[in-house]
């Protein structure tokens, strides 16, 4: 018996349902498949789900797993000066975008997101004294968010890219190896999406270097948006921000005065 998929065939998504209905499903335990811009994603809130993740992908136990959260979450667990809070909360809430934040944490004082995990979940959401949030985008992930933000246990979603590890994004419920849907109690199936042309996952940007650690899908739009409104935070971290030599647009052009 596989996972159960909504919406049921020849329904419109309803998001605000299949949000609620989502959590649930990560709030028992339970492993889900939603869509992002950047792909499908695997997703999981326990120790057991992201274990079920791993031996669906043929990851190796001892991996990494990223959170994925929200602005507020990044917030609240990342370390980072005021003006690179506003260069993110511009980039995912203003503009809609989903990054991968890569940022200190404090390690010593854990915030109580952190500190509810067991031993083994901490040391897959973190590398070092950094961890990886990806500040989501979209109605869907966003009001599934807001459910775990309000969550009174303080709940945290891991993910990653539905499919077998070192095969690529998968953009469509349908291309989905059966190995890794088997896995999932739930299938959140909003179709194609948004950005299967770039045929890679999303952007990955540690916010205090100010470095892009993966040039993802929309990246030239990312990139566009840094040096269009930020480029002293570029400039003061002595960074630059390479074009992407598959979609590259150039530089934008200095704005023009009227009248």
């Amino acid at each position: 018996m596989g996972p159960r998929v909504i919406p049921e065939p020849g329904n419109v998504p309803n998001v605000s349902q299949d949000a609620q209905q989502a959590y649930w499903a990560l709030q028992s335990g339970g492993v889900i498949i939603a869509s992002t811009d950047v792909g499908y994603a695997l997703m999981a809130s326990t120790q057991d789900g992201v274990q079920r993740i791993f031996a669906a992908k043929g990851r190796q136990q001892g991996h990494n797993i990223g959170i994925i959260g929200t602005y507020q979450q990044h917030r609240q667990m990342h370390i980072l000066p005021e003006s690179k809070f506003e260069l993110t909360r511009v980039l995912t809430e203003d503009m809609g975008m989903m990054v991968g934040i890569i940022a200190k944490y404090d390690s010593k004082n854990l915030h109580p997101r952190l500190a509810a995990l067991d031993n083994t979940t901490l040391s897959q959401v973190t590398k070092g004294d950094t961890i990886s949030i990806a500040v989501t985008e979209g109605p869907f992930l966003r009001e599934l968010g807001r459910l775990c933000d309000d969550d009174p246990q303080g709940m945290l979603m891991f993910g990653t890219s539905a499919n077998v590890t070192g095969q690529g994004q998968r953009f469509r419920i349908e291309d989905v190896e059966p190995a890794v849907l088997a896995c999932a109690d739930l299938v959140v199936d909003y179709g194609l999406q948004k950005w299967h042309m770039y045929d890679r996952g999303g952007v990955n940007f540690d916010a205090e270097k100010m470095q892009v650690l993966r040039m993802g899908a929309g990246y030239e739009v990312f990139r566009d948006r840094i040096l269009r409104w930020f480029p002293q935070l570029l400039e003061e971290a002595g960074g630059s921000l390479e074009e992407d030599p598959e979609h590259g647009v150039g530089l934008p052009r200095p704005p023009t005065r009227t009248g």
